[in-house]
């Protein structure tokens, strides 16, 4: 049967009923909230009711009128009615807040749907289930204990929290979604229909927009997301350890789980990035520290409270907290050292680097210590009969499992930088003059990065010395070695390397770690994310085994890391190829394994993912969206050849921490990780037609990838994300969105796809109603062979998962709604519409729009790649529906996007108007009011607003005039504020931007992800 791709999720009846009574109350948002009064009595749910009957009738229309367009027919309707006053902004408010509350509940609702089973209670019994039957063994032969020991004390699976730029709502409202999905609250109790209720009322009446982002803030998001995984991978080793007390009660206690971990790189990540300093990653590996030995110091006072009153016990208690909360005061300490701007000052630096150093004997690095003492208390525990002491056994063999698997932080440190990075630091010492894998030089390259690492030495540093160092690597390097110096000497830091595509990218970041003497505790990890790395990733990893200095490094360190990218990836090639290439690539790194004989070595596959179909998140639920990054053939490849695989996640940004903001959500989440990991068979390469169908696959994939190559590649493409850009969004991160820098480019030059971030690039495309990215390409490759795609559809899993992404996206697709902002632009619409209004004004405005908008090229670029997008896109849906793979009919979905859609384009329109009555300035400010209101047509709001403000200030400080002896009744023209303008002109124009953004906020939340 083919897959169900899940497609987006109605509301509950119930919520829309309490979302309802919340409207029926007046206005959703107060007056200090709303930018327009809203009118009197005005019913919400009637105006939305009247504009989708509307809506209903364009549509109708348009199935006897081809060249109607439904979203344009209604926005031009909701302009008419602005117009005549029969409609206000403030009523368009109370409706995009009404929609966006539809939206919260409906993703709230599909959001329940992939969590699966949310009770608590439940999901504790089913860890128990799936250990029970790992325990109980297969073929009716129980596991040893070594086994069972084996099984649970290995890391299979790790989560990795990511600051990605997808915080599209506040920390509050991520909460309530998160609590309406699993119907319990932020504390894990269940949620009553009163309570229920109320948090709807609370949701439909505040603000949905993101918070001010900061990295501090990201920071600390992610640090509530890591406590609620951190709480429910406790959960897990109870799990285990009850488990493991019922199959194998002699030898229980001998028990430390692992199975989960959990990564962060919030902080560390400096890739594309120059606002981190290296205080401030510091800064955040401390703050990490501190947390985890508030948690471990709370855990231990609990047992101490409930131990046994044995005497040799509790000393030993005594003295493991005593331990921490001396470690706990140091650090604490230099967070308030490191984290102001006295940090950058070098006396206040030496001061407190003295202080370390002169510490550092006495000071907690190593877990190991703490781990010795609470093996000392188990034992003890262990000798006292009794369900008390049985308790405290377990509660200490659960503080010991996290300090052995969390060490003295959080969450595991990821740190990343871009190979260019790399590069520049090794540049002088080999005398790096074109390309790393330049073919003239690759092997001399090669060659002399291998001379170093035949004589390198380690160096002994300071912070001193990581000031005064230049280039980023070393300087990453640096901090990396200060971290394990100074916070956790035990728990290896993974090192993340972008855009890697060249051996010789590792062993220059090897040497490096053997020049700062941390390479026996830093994983090196290069990142496979561009077309190239793709193809070529098993072959740079081939080139580094064959090195003597990488393949004794991998062999001491037990384990090769590697790293893949969707987010890159979908950018570059597409997000089905993608996938299929990542999954050509881990088969081939797998089988290096059994070719050059790595035993004892774990391999650990890092799938940089995201929530989005842009970025590799599956639909369907939590189980497809793990299978589609590791599917199950490559899992039971790696078994058959006893290869230990560990695979890790990401989670990325707002939408990503939104799984964990409750303990139930990320109960659900680890529950469902190991119901697929080691609860579910994992049929090999030979069970799946797919993996048979090698020519075809190839064949399919590459049309997909010629296709988005092509469009990456094609300057009409990079102008329709230009066009409105990231104009449309809220700022959704700490980071800058876009790759360029000018804020006011020139509308007539070229623009291409690569200026753009990964995520701002797929988030565009969502909100311009056709997410190219995932779908374009693939009608022309289903349709060089409908038959044989109809058959592997049919018969497939893995082709049918691959296949659900671009099922999802076409359901969630408005092409009438791309075609609406097209013609936006377009001059011949504005003097249509002027010659058709029968209200002169109107018909002046709509002229100078026309003239404004025909002295750029934009509309005739756009044109061109809408033909060629909405060509490839009815081809998709003619051959989705004959293969039986078109997402079902969902009206209620479709209505209420094209009805978003048609909102903000009238909105759009009536900034459009107020633009061209800004009035004539001299190019003074070094801009023309020709230039303005074009950036204006293309929403460049705060730009433009900030240049208005300059130009004509509300209120304009003049000169008095007492003192120069004679009266002066004149005052200049210079002098004049501009109060009318301002109120007039500019502060609508602000208030109906704002009003925009939050309309494509409520897309956000009908579609279910940011981008």
């Amino acid at each position: 049967m083919p897959l169900d791709p899940a497609m987006p999720q109605a509301a509950a009846p119930s919520d829309l009923e309490a979302l309802a009574a919340t409207t029926g109350k007046g206005a959703l948002l107060s007056g200090k909230q709303a930018r327009f009064p809203a009118p009197k009595g005005l019913d919400v749910q009637a105006l939305a009711t009247d504009l989708m009957s509307q809506l209903d009738r364009f549509t109708a229309e348009a199935g006897h009128d081809p060249f109607a367009n439904p979203v344009m027919l209604l926005a031009l309707d909701i302009s008419r009615r602005l117009s005549s006053g029969e409609l206000s902004a403030g009523a368009l408010e109370q409706l995009v807040q009404y929609l966006s509350a539809e939206g919260f509940l409906a993703r709230a609702a599909r959001l329940s749907n992939y969590l699966g089973e949310a009770a608590p209670e439940a999901n504790a019994s089913r860890m128990e289930e799936l250990l029970d039957v790992a325990a109980d063994g297969s073929g009716g032969e129980p596991l040893s204990f070594e086994g069972f020991k084996k099984l649970v004390e290995k890391e299979v699976f790790g989560i990795v929290i990511t600051a990605h730029p997808t915080f599209n709502l506040s920390g509050a409202l991520m909460t309530a979604m998160a609590c309406l999905a699993t119907g319990r609250d932020a504390q894990g109790n269940t949620l009553t229909e009163e309570g229920r209720e109320a948090l709807i009322r609370r949701m439909a009446n505040a603000e949905h927009a993101p918070e001010e982002m900061t990295l501090a803030r990201e920071h600390e998001l992610s640090l509530d997301a890591i406590a609620n995984i951190q709480t429910a991978i406790r959960t897990l080793y109870r799990a285990v350890l009850r488990v493991g007390r019922r199959h194998y009660p002699d030898r229980w206690t001998e028990l430390t789980p692992r199975l989960l971990t959990v990564a962060s790189w919030v902080g560390y990540d400096l890739d594309g990035r120059s606002d981190i300093r290296w205080s401030d990653t510091l800064h955040k590996r401390l703050i990490v520290q501190q947390r985890q030995l508030r948690h471990y110091l709370s855990a231990l006072r609990d047992i101490r409270a409930g131990a046994p009153a044995l005497e040799d016990l509790r000393h030993t208690l005594a003295l493991i907290e005593s331990r921490l909360a001396l470690a706990l005061n140091q650090v604490t300490d230099e967070i308030a050292a490191f984290g102001g701007s006295e940090a950058q000052d070098l006396d206040h630096l030496r001061r407190i680097a003295k202080r370390m150093h002169e510490g550092l004997p006495l000071r907690l690095v190593d877990a190991s210590e703490a781990i010795e003492f609470v093996d000392r208390a188990i034992r003890l525990s262990a000798t006292i009969e009794g369900e008390k002491a049985l308790e405290t056994v377990e509660a200490l063999a659960v503080l010991r499992a996290e300090l052995s698997a969390f060490g003295l932080g959080m969450a595991h440190t990821h740190v990343r930088l871009n190979s260019t990075q790399v590069h520049n630091a090794i540049r002088k010492a080999i005398g790096l003059e074109t390309a790393a894998d330049d073919p003239r030089y690759r092997q001399s390259y090669l060659s002399s990065v291998t001379e170093l690492l035949d004589k390198v030495e380690p160096v002994s540093i300071n912070f001193g010395s990581v000031v005064a160092e230049r280039t980023s690597a070393k300087r990453l390097f640096m901090v990396v070695a200060q971290m394990l110096k100074y916070s956790d000497a035990r728990t290896p830091i993974r090192f993340l390397i972008a855009e890697s595509e060249s051996a010789f990218t590792v062993l220059s970041a090897l040497y490096f770690a053997k020049l700062f003497g941390v390479e026996e505790r830093v994983d090196i990890s290069p990142l496979f994310e561009t077309e190239k790395a793709l193809e070529t990733g098993s072959r740079i990893i081939e080139q580094l085994l064959e090195n003597p200095h990488y393949r004794t490094y991998v062999q001491r360190r037990g384990r090769l890391c590697i790293q893949t990218g969707y987010s890159d990836a979908g950018r570059y090639l597409g997000q089905t190829p993608a996938s299929a290439s990542i999954e050509r690539l881990r088969l081939r790194v797998l089988r290096l394994f059994t070719r050059h004989a790595l035993s004892n070595v774990q391999l650990v596959i890092f799938d940089t993912h995201g929530e989005s179909i842009g970025r590799g998140g599956h639909p369907a639920g939590l189980h497809n969206r793990l299978a589609y990054v590791s599917p199950p053939a490559t899992l039971a490849f790696a078994a058959k050849h006893n290869i230990e695989l560990k695979q890790e996640v990401s989670f990325q940004g707002g939408d990503g921490y939104t799984y964990f903001v409750t303990p139930a959500s990320a109960l659900a989440v680890v529950t469902r990780i190991l119901e697929y990991m080691i609860g579910t068979a994992k049929p090999d390469l030979d069970h799946d037609v797919f993996y048979a169908k090698g020519d075809y696959i190839r064949e399919f994939f590459t049309t997909v990838k010629a296709f988005q190559v092509g469009l990456v590649e094609d300057p009409n493409y990079g102008e329709l994300l230009a066009a409105f850009g990231t104009n449309l969004l809220f700022p959704s991160g700490s980071r800058a969105i876009k790759r360029q820098h000018d804020s006011a480019p020139d509308p007539a030059a070229e623009v291409l796809a690569g200026q753009f971030r990964a995520i701002p690039h797929n988030a565009i495309l969502l909100q311009l109603g056709l997410p190219a990215n995932v779908l374009s390409g693939v009608g022309e490759a289903i349709d060089r062979d409908p038959e044989q795609f109809r058959t592997l559809y049919a018969s497939s899993p893995r082709f049918r998962e691959l296949i659900g992404i671009v099922v999802y996206g076409s359901a969630v697709s408005c092409p009438d709604a791309l075609k609406a902002y097209v013609d936006t632009l377009d001059p011949v619409h504005w003097l249509t519409r002027a010659a058709r209004t029968g209200n002169p004004l109107e018909a002046d405005d709509m002229r100078r729009i026309a003239a404004v908008l025909e002295e750029t090229p934009t509309q005739a670029r756009l044109v061109r790649i809408f033909r060629k997008l909405y060509r490839d896109y009815g081809v998709l849906r003619q051959n989705l529906e004959r293969a039986g793979a078109a997402p079902p009919p969902n009206p209620e979905l479709e209505r209420h996007l094209a009805l978003l859609h048609a909102v903000r384009l009238s909105l759009i329109n009536q900034i459009y108007r107020l633009a061209v009555h800004i009035p004539e300035f001299s190019s003074q400010h070094s801009i023309t009011n020709q230039r303005l209101v074009t950036r204006l047509l293309h929403l460049d709001v705060p730009w433009a607003l900030d240049q208005l403000a300059r130009i004509f200030p509300a209120r304009n400080e003049v000169m008095l005039d007492e003192g120069f002896g004679e009266v002066a009744t004149y005052v200049s023209d210079e002098s004049q504020d501009y109060s009318q303008e301002n109120q007039n002109i500019f502060r609508p124009i602000a208030s109906l931007y704002e009003l925009i953004r939050r309309t494509s906020n409520a897309l956000t939340q009908r579609i279910g992800f940011f981008g």
